[in-house]
């Protein structure tokens, strides 16, 4: 089979409850073939759980289960492996696919802190609630932070991931399964492809786990003094794993002319800067950079604020583009787009707003 998708359950959460139903319907509608591991015949309660000769046992158990069902499987032959699971299953997803060497995407639903110990890292989206009394959720946050995992943590829920606003748990199912949708249809950032300087192709796959500030720029704009808050930005968090990406633009009155040399030459010499920059872009239009359909669409257009500057390009945008405001059209150079470590856009910037409010946000993407 090209595509497998395997389900693993928790102990009395099967693959006909919400979370795994629904997460292996998306996977079914883009063409993965589903197999299910159950343990309900597994018993254990949760002060067994804290016992580590015990929980040994149990997942010995599992893993033999697993093997049961998934021997007849030829999962090494599928091109695409993913693995959806939940609770105990979250252990023996990780744990098996490290057993037997596979190359799969996971997705962890409300996870056991053992599954820590087979994680590989940036492999992983994961799902838990900082009420849920079979996790330390303190604990599973360390971990993904350790590993680089996408997580999210759902207030008040409990080990369903449910709390007890029934109307609040809907709402939380369907965001939850928008981001698995997103996972399976691989539509994180990493997936885009951009124009290096050179006018080779880059991947921003090399840029995971990294925290992000993404740049269209100008050298003639009245905002291009911002190169050496950026630099300096960079300077003092490039060891904390955050890259500024600085797409240079024409798009904005030809405040960028000149080749990505040429503009190259005049950052360096003038701002000394040091993060990298691409070839020039559109990030508007028909031809826009692909990488900035996606970002529009995760951080839309959202005011200028109140300062000077803000006044200026309201003027000035209002003469030259009515309406401008209800599209999340890039508005002008030097627009900033922050992304977590997981891959998520956290925030967009305009031009007029604070260099400060930008590190503030920066600092606590990294964690500072």
């Amino acid at each position: 089979m090209s595509k497998l998708a395997v389900i693993f359950s928790g102990v009395g959460y099967t693959k006909d409850r919400p979370l795994l139903y629904y997460a292996g319907k998306i996977a079914a509608s883009y063409g993965y073939e589903l197999v299910s591991v159950d343990f309900s015949g597994v018993k254990w309660s949760k002060e067994e759980l804290k016992d580590r000769r015990r929980f040994a046992e149990i997942l010995s158990e599992c893993m033999k289960r697993a093997d049961q069902v998934l021997g007849d499987e030829d999962i090494p032959e599928s091109e695409e492996i993913l693995f959806i699971s939940k609770s105990i299953g979250t252990v023996v997803a990780a744990a098996y696919a490290k057993k037997y060497s596979l190359k799969v995407r996971q997705i962890f639903f409300t996870p056991l802190e053992a599954f820590g110990s087979f994680l590989e890292e940036e492999n992983g989206l994961v799902f838990y609630g900082n009420a849920d009394p079979f996790a330390n959720y303190e604990a599973v946050e360390e971990i993904c932070r350790k590993y680089k995992l996408e997580s999210y943590c759902i207030e008040q829920a409990n080990h369903s991931l449910e709390t007890e606003d029934v109307l609040a748990n809907l709402d939380n199912l369907k965001q939850v399964m928008k981001r698995v949708d997103d996972r399976i249809a691989d539509r994180s950032i990493y997936r885009y492809k951009v124009p290096a300087m050179d006018g080779s192709i880059s991947s921003l796959e090399e840029y995971r786990g990294k925290v992000l500030l993404i740049v269209n720029t100008a050298t003639g704009c009245g905002f291009t003094p911002q190169y050496e808050a950026l630099e300096n930005m960079y300077r003092k968090y490039h060891r904390e794993d955050f890259e500024i990406l600085d797409f240079p633009c024409n798009q904005f009155g030809k405040q960028a002319p000149g080749t990505a040399s040429d503009i190259h030459s005049f950052c360096t010499a003038r701002y000394d800067i040091s993060f990298p920059q691409f070839n020039k872009i559109e990030v508007n239009g028909a031809n826009e950079l692909e990488l900035y359909t996606y970002l529009k669409s995760k951080q839309g257009f959202h005011g200028f604020g109140d300062s000077l500057d803000a006044s200026f390009l309201k003027k000035k945008l209002e003469k030259e583009m009515p309406g401008y405001e209800n599209t999340s059209d890039i508005k002008w150079n030097f627009t900033k787009f922050l992304v977590s470590r997981s891959g998520e856009v956290l925030a967009r910037f305009e031009a007029s707003e604070s260099m400060e409010l930008v590190e503030e946000a920066v600092q606590r993407a990294i964690g500072i």
